[in-house]
């Protein structure tokens, strides 16, 4: 294989790596995870170098997660060993390269770096695939189930948003410390949104709702429990995550 064509098909696979990690990215967003948590575990497992521990159990806490998760990795064993091969063959290309040869080399080198830095600086491109990704979230949240959205990570906990749609019989109409939610579960409730007001001043007695929205810090698996597990095994419904 001839510099040129070994040049093209690295700007080829470069161009790929792109569109996979906005594809898989957008995935995981719809699936509740927000985009620099979904980018930078994209971006890890396409290079083979592994996710965060911190933020590992987010993003295989479901199936769907899970899936996504096994089919990045099955691009990142193919990606790897083509990006691989294709600089093994550029290099050793390049003692036989030609006075033709060397600019349109030059050439291809420009390109896929004005890609990459127009890639990531355009913001209607951006703006469209975040226009896209909410659209699918709204519409997945018009749906009788629990939504979850993780805002971030602080080592093994996180702050997330739950759209609570359903609340199992162990929490409807009884205060969060009838219902263990600190102690049970070790789950803080943060803030409330309900019918437009935001609830900041959180007591023993404060009461959970269908259609709240409630912020909580604690572990995932703990708020799996809480909010999802024990409903999807009790009442037999669908929950989001």
């Amino acid at each position: 294989m001839s510099i040129v064509a070994a040049l093209i098909l690295f700007d080829v696979l470069v161009i790929i790596y792109q569109i996979l990690i906005e594809v898989f990215t957008i995935l995981y967003r719809i699936n509740g995870i927000n985009l620099e948590i979904s980018r930078f575990q994209v971006i890890s497992l396409l290079t083979g170098t592994g996710f965060t521990t911190s933020e590992s159990e987010g993003m295989t806490i479901t199936k769907k997660r899970r899936k996504i998760t096994q089919r990045i990795m099955f691009f990142s064993y193919i990606f790897n060993i083509s990006i691989v091969s294709t600089f093994v063959t550029i290099f050793a290309s390049t003692a036989n390269a030609t006075k033709e040869e060397i600019p349109i080399c030059i050439g291809l080198t420009i390109f896929i770096i004005l890609f990459i830095a127009i890639f990531y600086k355009t913001k209607i491109a951006r703006k469209i695939i975040d226009k896209i990704v909410m659209t699918i979230i709204n519409h997945r949240k018009i749906k009788k189930e629990n939504f979850m959205l993780v805002y971030d990570t602080y080592g093994n906990k996180v702050i997330a948003e739950i759209e609570l749609k359903i609340l199992s019989e162990k929490m409807k109409n009884k205060t969060i410390e009838e219902m263990g939610l600190k102690e049970k579960y070790k789950i803080q409730l943060l803030v409330l949104k309900r019918k437009g007001q935001v609830i900041s001043e959180i007591y023993p007695n404060t009461t959970l709702q269908e259609s709240d929205v409630a912020v909580v810090f604690g572990k995932m698996k703990d708020i799996k429990n809480a909010f999802i597990k024990e409903i999807e095994e009790k009442e037999n419904v669908k929950i989001t995550i």
